[in-house]
């Protein structure tokens, strides 16, 4: 493998200075590389075929899986950049562009509740099982103490820790450590080269997160027990999901279409949505809610005066502010999140359902949708968030004999949306006519590209070892697609 690595770090030495005269030794470098690699892959997968399983599957899982691995990047002036140091720079740069500047005004916010949050209990017990509880990895955290460790001294540490989170949560006094991210950029979608196509994910302290677990407990109960958040919001909440809002989605869709009646929605793409949260205005928010002085106090703290470092491959950024948002990877979060879009369809008169940032309005007037469309432009210009209109689509859905090409068209900030005949809808590919040709279509070729990798792995492995992988890779894959098909538009009608 040292000579795979040192062969591949040759070959990129190569790439960025590429002259014609140089095309030769790239290109035999190229080949000399890639040889080598597939003599190796059919030595490992050797190896697992007759091995550990735990080992197989992994190898397999890494095999489907893209690597999280950082590839070249492009600069601003199109130029490659091999070196990880500059690649963290260039990440650095490219999320600490998105941050928002509060403009200083303060929307109207009326009292959500007349209920006031009580204080957290900090108990040593309940501390102790919760160490216990933690994976045990070594993780990456800015104060360098992984949660095995953690967990191994839970007894020894619990006392301590009670007595340190209650006298932060007293004084709202975090260390500083607790407020500095190790970031690591996730692909999203688009171009691998784009560094803008990538969202930060922060690894937080471990200490840290254990006290942002209680006071998210906490934060939750209150919410749920005043229910103070909308029942259109499905992420990031226990009993509700993907599933749970695609239910709800198709059935309101199948309920026209018997009716027929043609759905009109509108998928809404919000611009860095989690970085873009003004800290201000979140507070104010806070504060309607029925949150207690302790706790605004500390969540202030808590979301003030952060610091980030982007680590790509191992090499680490300079450390910047962090001027907004909430952080992408803490326990809170995602809550404090939610709790800032909780408003957002206050005033709308059509359907509307969010996933955390994603938003869909639906309707069978499409006059409807487009007033709530200019009631979103004035929430984001109140609450200063930004919508993407060139990301964001639309779609009719109706039945085959009733498509036309007179579909109504919706625009954002002066923009018209782009109208689609198929849509990703949290993994899946739904047709304007309620078919799931497409989704069953891609699924399958999933399916093939796992099926490939086994059997590029199994060649000599039993057949033991292969009904073993069908059961528990493609063999559910079939049976979901099974039950998707039977559940389509034109067996609902029948059984209507």
């Amino acid at each position: 493998m040292n000579e795979i690595t040192y062969c591949c770090k040759k070959e990129l030495t190569l790439y960025p200075e590429l002259m014609p005269t140089q095309y030769s030794n790239f290109k035999n470098k190229n080949l000399d590389c890639g040889a080598k690699k597939s003599e190796e892959t059919k030595t490992v997968e050797k190896h697992l075929s007759n091995g550990n399983a735990r080992d197989f599957f992994k190898y397999i899982n890494s095999r489907y899986k893209n690597s999280s691995d950082i590839g070249v990047l492009k600069d601003s002036s199109n130029s490659p950049v091999n070196d990880d140091s500059r690649k963290a720079s260039l990440f650095s740069e490219c999320f600490s562009a998105v941050f928002t500047t509060d403009d200083g005004n303060e929307p109207s916010f009326p009292l959500r509740t007349n209920a006031l949050m009580d204080a957290p209990i900090f108990d040593p017990c309940t501390m102790e099982l919760m160490l216990s509880k933690l994976s045990p990895k070594v993780n990456t955290t800015p104060e360098n103490l992984p949660a095995i460790f953690l967990k191994k001294t839970c007894t020894a540490i619990s006392i301590p820790l009670s007595i340190i989170f209650s006298e932060s949560y007293r004084t709202a006094c975090i260390p500083h450590s607790w407020k500095t991210a190790i970031v690591r950029p996730l692909h999203k979608k688009g171009a691998k080269t784009d560094p803008s196509n990538y969202r930060p994910i922060s690894l937080t302290s471990s200490v840290g997160k254990l006290m942002e677990k209680i006071l998210h407990k906490h934060l939750i109960s209150f919410f749920n027990d005043n229910s103070l958040l909308t029942n259109c919001q499905f992420g990031f909440r226990s009993n509700r999901g993907t599933e749970s809002q695609l239910l709800s989605y198709q059935a309101s869709l199948l309920n026209n279409f018997v009716s027929k009646a043609t759905t009109h929605s509108v998928y809404i793409d919000f611009k860095k949505a989690f970085d873009t949260v003004s800290t201000k205005k979140l507070l104010q928010k806070l504060t309607s809610y029925g949150i207690s002085s302790e706790m605004h106090n500390w969540l202030c703290s808590f979301l003030t005066d952060r610091t980030q470092q982007i680590n790509v491959n191992g090499k680490l950024s300079e450390e910047a502010k962090v001027l907004s948002g909430v952080p992408q990877g803490s326990v809170l979060g995602p809550l404090l999140f939610l709790i800032f879009v909780n408003d957002i369809g206050d005033s709308f008169a059509s359907n509307f359902l969010l996933y955390a940032d994603d938003l869909k309005l639906f309707s069978t007037n499409a006059d409807d949708i487009e007033n709530d469309l200019e009631k979103l432009e004035a929430w984001c210009d109140s609450w200063q968030m930004s919508v993407a209109p060139s990301k964001c689509e639309a779609i009719s859905f109706c039945h085959r004999k009733r498509l036309t090409n007179t579909n109504p068209t919706f625009s954002i900030n002066d923009e018209i949306l782009p109208t689609v005949d198929k849509i990703r809808d949290l993994g899946v590919i739904l047709g304007s006519g309620l078919s799931f040709s497409e989704h069953l279509a891609t699924t399958l070729r999933k399916a093939h590209q796992r099926v490939n990798i086994f059997f590029n792995v199994l060649r000599r492995s039993t057949i033991d070892v292969f009904v073993k992988c069908f059961i528990i890779y493609v063999r559910p894959i079939l049976e979901y697609d099974v039950i998707v098909n039977l559940i389509s538009p034109t067996s609902l009608t029948l059984i209507v």
